[in-house]
């Protein structure tokens, strides 16, 4: 369930349709959240066996983690009167760092074509995200009218 909190917030923060920050009243579950990562793991499980969606939530796990990782170092030095609200050891933040770059290339060098094709997948959806944010506002009318009736229809509100 923990999962269902990222496209849920996600969507608080206009990066995901604005549908999947819904919750249900009752339980206070972030209701489409869980079925959007449902829905997720069914399409990656569905032509493969489970093994393959634990080594494509970790590849990518993984390169997410280590450029957040890499993100400590390079803003302490580029911005280093910006307020913090805590701070990481350094080696503690290169030890991350080389982590992450082992399991992600090991990952990519044990089997690169499938790493291609989730690399791929990951950048589709740029033009979804831009779709979806729209800072122009262009598609803000058929999302607001999908909120209404998904929300009527899983009694659930933001």
């Amino acid at each position: 369930m923990g999962s269902s909190r990222l496209p849920f917030i996600a969507a608080q923060e206009d990066m995901f349709p604005k549908f999947v920050a819904l919750i249900q009243v009752k339980n206070g579950t972030p209701i489409v959240g869980l079925f959007t990562m449902g829905t997720l793991a069914t399409f990656w499980v569905w032509p493969i066996d489970i093994g393959g969606l634990i080594k494509y939530v970790g590849f990518l796990s993984w390169a997410w983690w280590g450029m957040c990782f890499f993100a400590v170092p390079l803003l302490r030095y580029t911005m280093p009167g910006h307020p913090r609200t805590f701070r990481v050891f350094l080696p503690v933040t290169g030890f991350a760092i080389m982590a992450s770059l082992y399991l992600t290339i090991g990952q990519f060098v044990a089997s690169p074509v499938p790493c291609l094709g989730w690399l791929a997948v990951v950048a589709a959806g740029v033009p979804i995200y831009y779709g979806f944010v729209d800072p122009d506002n262009t598609c803000r009318t058929w999302m607001a009218w999908l909120l209404s009736k998904l929300s009527k229809l899983l009694k659930a509100e933001l």
